[in-house]
């Protein structure tokens, strides 16, 4: 029998329940406790806070552990422009006497003394800390303060820099990850608002779409959701322009399918891709340095579309 895909797409916008609402709001609690309680970490200035699909309102059923970042204030990674305009000597920059390194194990420490060693395991990237009755499963992530400057003076003299966060992952303490937690956080909220909160609600669709596809779907879509991260989902519906959402009123089946189609013209083969961005327009979505690109993205759209739709448009 034929799903009914106007009904499910009204089921998988909405938001998780209160419970899991409250774990997810306690393990961040128990994480800041741990972080708080440390004798080698009590004088440091550390943020602790929600990242990620929970802070951000995208989160589904199928998001089973939550995001928590872990933030030194007290030292900051520096991006300077290329052009040399500002320079450390400028800045007057100086060595500190904490280095990621031994931030990052200091805080692994801690969540040991916290949660017991055996519920704390240390990834490449972040630190899992197992879940309990009260708390979901927590990825805590350890970051130190970035700073991009743009070469340019603010109005009061000061050089000008936007603020993100900065880490080095355990197997290639090389590169550089930096995430801009507060401007996706924002710039998320801006688009929810100027598309009457339909933003959130796609992205959910499409994490939900890729779930679907990879338990239901064919050999062709089970292959294209495997390679899109959740991440990458949020980005690409940012992308989509406002008119494509609010095209029916209490169903979700048109903006749905007009997000896909513009996707598929924005992701396919000689497009521009270049032009994407992730929702904190800091970085493009493609092209940079992590490994994602239009070709994965334009698989995924493709197979979503024809999961929907089916080879001639119309809803299966």
């Amino acid at each position: 029998m034929p799903r009914n895909w106007d009904e499910t797409l009204k089921k998988w916008v909405e938001a998780i329940n209160a419970t899991d609402e409250e774990r997810g709001g306690g393990a961040r609690k128990a994480i800041k406790q741990a972080i708080d309680s440390a004798p080698k970490l009590a004088q440091m200035g550390i943020d602790v806070f929600v990242t990620g699909s929970y802070r951000n309102n995208t989160n589904t059923r199928g998001d089973s552990d939550i995001d928590v970042a872990v933030v030194l204030r007290d030292v900051a990674f520096y991006e300077l422009p290329a052009d040399g305009s500002v320079t450390r000597e400028m800045l007057g920059v100086r060595g500190s006497g904490h280095s990621f390194e031994s931030f990052r194990d200091d805080v692994g420490a801690a969540l040991k003394d916290r949660f017991g060693a055996g519920n704390v395991t240390a990834g490449d990237k972040a630190y899992d800390v197992h879940a309990s009755g009260d708390r979901l499963d927590a990825d805590v992530a350890v970051f130190l303060r970035h700073r991009r400057y743009t070469g340019k003076r603010t109005a009061s003299g000061a050089w000008e820099c936007f603020e993100g966060v900065e880490m080095r992952p355990r197997n290639a303490p090389a590169e550089r990850i930096i995430n801009w937690p507060d401007q996706h956080y924002q710039r998320g909220v801006a688009k929810n608002d100027t598309t009457n909160r339909r933003f959130k609600r796609m992205v959910r669709i499409f994490k939900h779409l890729r779930a679907d596809m990879a338990d239901q779907g064919d050999d062709e879509q089970r292959s294209a959701a495997g390679q899109v991260r959740a991440f990458v989902l949020e980005c690409l519906v940012y992308n989509a322009p406002d008119a494509c959402f609010n095209l029916e009123e209490g169903g979700y089946l048109k903006d749905t399918e007009a997000v896909l189609c513009w996707l598929l013209d924005a992701t396919r083969p000689g497009a521009d891709s270049s032009k994407l961005m992730e929702v904190s327009g800091m970085k493009p979505l493609f092209h940079g340095p992590a490994r994602r690109t239009p070709e994965q993205a334009y698989a995924f759209v493709q197979a979503a579309k024809r999961r929907i739709f089916g080879a001639k448009g119309l809803p299966r």
